[in-house]
């Protein structure tokens, strides 16, 4: 054994409080051998400390709005009782009413600015009517004196009459020409101030959804649960700034529970998925719930954000809920069951001195020897070699 790896082993088989084992023989399931190396098997557990929550939660969310980052202005407590629609939460909507006052002023000033070409149309619309009237009149006139016949009347007559009559042809043709193309220009006009007006009137719409939407309301009813902050280490309280889209509580389901614990690095592979578990809450140490490891991290995580400790996260599956005395955020213990190493050489952990590399085992009869360990319980140590079944140990120091 490398000096490296022994040094790897004494510190996970030194952590205090992290297994509980018994050893037995295949004959004798509880032998009192004192300090005597024999056979038999290592049964072992292991000890984690966990958080009980919820498999399945109604998130709470900042929704979208224009800011990037918006401050908490109030929240309910947590753990509090709350019905389906009830306000938990309020962000802060000052800049948003800002906006909205701008909205709503850029809507009437729209709105005035409409009123304002239709009655500036309606008067520009009558006086050009008025001028095709006049021009109409001219024009018939002309045209009556234009169709008095030529022999009937002196030649500079005639000759006048027609070119009054062309010069109203084409006078009337131009105010029917400026009535159209002043009907078309306004109407465009109109129709861009109006479109100005309605976008006017949905962004302050939107904008009074939007400081609608920032009090949130429970989906559910159930326990109100406060999510953590984790820049801050800690739950989130009235003050901090948000993001948008981030989970700020959650109502959990009280149907199904799960236990959150982290296992330390330097324990890593101690336990798997599909081991079987035995759960005690903190608040009640009488009661012992059953369940299962559903799932241990690949890769070891920091604790906080600013922790430089880093653990490998386990989920345990309960079998069952209880309702009435479950509640999120729960301290458990949990103890998880470890396969069995069956007939292996055991020693006494008391006779054995694992400080120095490599381990040592004291023999009663006073001398010293040096042994291979390969894994170490709270009470036994597995020998690969250095003692035979039989011998006896004294105790260190």
């Amino acid at each position: 054994m490398t000096g490296a790896a022994a040094g790897l082993m004494a510190a996970l088989l030194l952590a205090p409080g992290c297994t509980d084992n018994r050893a037995t023989t295949p004959e004798d399931p509880a032998p009192s051998r004192g300090l005597m190396v024999y056979r038999g098997n290592l049964q072992s557990q292991f000890l984690v400390t966990g958080t009980l929550e919820a498999v399945q939660a109604s998130d709470i969310k900042v929704p979208p709005n224009p800011t990037w980052q918006i401050p908490i202005r109030w929240m309910e407590r947590d753990g509090a009782t709350v019905k389906a629609g009830d306000p938990v939460l309020e962000l802060d909507n000052t800049e948003l009413l800002n906006n909205l006052d701008q909205q709503e002023l850029a809507w009437l000033r729209a709105a005035n600015d409409l009123a304002k070409i239709r009655a500036d149309v309606a008067v520009m619309m009558g006086d050009k009517e008025f001028e095709l009237d006049k021009a109409t009149v001219a024009l018939e006139k002309a045209r009556i004196k234009a169709e008095v016949p030529a022999d009937v009347q002196e030649r500079r007559t005639y000759q006048e009459a027609q070119l009054e009559y062309e010069r109203a042809r084409i006078a009337f043709a131009k105010a029917e020409a400026d009535l159209e193309s002043y009907r078309n220009s306004s109407k465009a006009e109109i129709e861009v101030t109006e479109i100005a007006k309605q976008k006017a009137r949905l962004e302050a719409d939107a904008a009074r959804s939007a400081i609608e939407a920032l009090t949130l309301r429970a989906p559910a009813d159930g326990i109100l649960v406060i999510d953590e902050n984790r820049r801050e280490d800690r739950k989130f309280q009235v003050g901090d700034s948000v993001n948008v889209g981030t989970t700020v509580m959650k109502v959990p389901s009280l149907d199904a529970w799960k236990v959150t614990g982290y296992l330390s690095d330097v324990d890593d592979g101690r336990i798997a998925p599909g081991m079987r578990a035995r759960c005690v809450l903190d608040a009640y140490p009488d009661l012992e719930f059953e369940g299962t490891v559903e799932e241990v991290a690949p890769i070891a995580q920091s604790q906080g954000f600013r922790s430089m400790r880093r653990a490998f996260h386990a989920t345990i599956l309960l079998d069952k809920s209880d309702p009435e005395r479950m509640r999120p955020g729960m301290s458990v213990k949990v103890t998880v069951e470890l396969p069995a190493v069956e007939n292996v050489l055991l020693a006494p952990r008391a006779g054995l001195d694992l400080s120095v590399d490599p381990p040592r085992a004291r023999k009663a009869d006073g001398s010293d020897t040096e042994v291979q360990v390969t894994f170490c319980s709270d009470n036994e140590c597995i020998l690969e070699s250095g003692l035979s079944e039989g011998e006896r140990l004294r105790r260190a120091g």
